[in-house]
């Protein structure tokens, strides 16, 4: 009678603990939104910085030009004619910018645009007017031109003109020149020299009836990105050198463009991502979704403990494990504010393991169940850590190993007499 009494008891004792351990986990969502919350105020932290710091060095540049913009007082019979040949060569230099703990990838461009303008076979008589009455402007148009450090050299059909000969409107350089080789179908060749900077992203705007860009840059981690990737490319641990080359049929626009070109023809830029990137607060964001999950194996592993070793641990004590737990992710989170991701894991994951080793072994007054802990939860960390490296295949391989750790489970509590709550 006493046994049936005693086994009730623990039947009762380990539903309660059973309840409680629920309770825990879900009074633990309220750290782990904290840690989320976290993470992405310190993201955004970091996003106005790169902002302020840009927008005083230069924001993301785009190059597009040079083009022969003809206009009239009727905007519908404005147009601009576009070169049949654009070179461009550009020279990158990155540098990084400090704000606070936080660096920041900027540069300085040295962009030559060489070319020459031919008089397209669909150039109606009425358009050919408006050349010949003078009509028209050449440009260049830019991101901003608070990024130019010098002023542009313009050379037109072989003159050099002068600072004064360029003048600006807007984003846009503009000046005129000499087109009466061009009006009797000979070719006007430019060329014309930015000294540049900007930061983030350096993008093109294929121009010419046949556009080719050479860029070299210092650059070891460059993003190719817009409608065109390079047709030759070349990344080592010392920078890159790319080669694009777009042909008037590859566009969506003609050699003559109706009405305002410089908001008809960005569809089809291409760019570079010139910044070194920062990683680490998707990566932690990335880590705080597995917390829960690794709340619940350690309280799951603390239980089995607790079951098979008969004895008590106290609810406060499954709280301060769950606090352990989630206090990794704000660690993780400090350290790699200035240590790479792996070794701020690697500290993190020792420091968390090896604390809840250490106290599981005093709790259970047995040093090796704090090192099998311990050693678990470290096998726990390497596993997510994996995950985190593997996105394409995070799925497959978190789905066979919750498979595996349920099958061990399974394993582990086959011998228990969940009924009586031993052994």
């Amino acid at each position: 009678m006493e046994t049936n009494e005693f086994n009730m008891t623990r039947r009762g004792r380990n539903g309660i603990k059973l309840a409680i351990i629920a309770g825990l986990c879900i009074l633990l969502l309220i750290p782990w939104a904290f840690t989320r919350s976290l993470i992405s105020e310190r993201s955004t932290t970091v996003d106005d910085a790169e902002s302020e710091v840009c927008e005083k060095w230069g924001l993301a540049q785009q190059v597009k030009g040079p083009a022969i913009k003809v206009y009239t007082q009727k905007e519908e019979q404005s147009f601009s004619l576009l070169p049949d040949r654009l070179d461009i060569d550009a020279e990158v230099s990155t540098r990084s910018l400090n704000r606070g703990i936080y660096d920041f990838t900027v540069y300085d461009a040295d962009i030559v645009l060489r070319g020459e303008f031919l008089l397209p076979p669909t150039l109606t008589a009425d358009q050919r007017s408006l050349l010949d009455r003078n009509c028209w402007q050449m440009a260049v148009q830019l991101h901003s031109l608070k990024g130019l450090t010098d002023n542009p050299t313009v050379v037109i059909g072989g003159r050099t003109l002068t600072a004064q000969e360029v003048t600006f409107e807007g984003s846009r350089l503009l000046w005129q020149a000499d087109l009466s080789a061009l009006l009797r179908g000979e070719a006007l060749p430019f060329e014309v020299r930015l000294p540049l900077r900007g930061s983030n992203a350096l993008e093109f705007v294929p121009m010419g009836n046949t556009t080719s860009v050479r860029m070299h840059s210092n650059c070891p981690t460059p993003s190719f990105d817009g409608t065109f990737l390079p047709v030759e490319r070349t990344v080592t641990a010392d920078g890159f050198d790319a080669q694009w080359r777009v042909l008037a049929i590859n566009r969506s626009f003609s050699q003559v463009v109706p009405k305002d070109l410089w908001t008809s023809t960005d569809d089809d830029a291409f760019s570079v991502q010139l910044r070194r990137p920062v990683m680490q607060y998707q990566q932690n964001d990335r880590a705080s979704k597995y917390a829960f999950l690794v709340v619940l194996l350690t309280f799951a592993v603390v239980f089995f403990v607790e079951v098979r070793r008969d004895r008590p641990i106290h609810p406060v004590q499954y709280l301060l494990i769950g606090i352990a737990v989630m206090l990794f992710y704000t660690l993780l989170l400090s350290f790699s504010e200035h240590l790479s991701f792996l070794l701020s894991y690697l500290i993190a994951s020792a420091m968390t393991a090896g604390l809840l080793g250490v106290y599981l072994g005093a709790i259970m007054r047995d040093r090796k169940v704090g090192l099998v802990i311990g050693g678990l939860l470290a096998a726990l960390y390497a596993f997510i850590y994996i995950l985190l490296q593997i996105e394409s295949y995070a799925l497959l391989v978190g789905s066979v190993g919750l498979f595996a750790l349920l099958a061990v489970a399974m394993a582990a509590s086959r011998r228990i007499d969940w009924y009586n709550g031993k052994q």
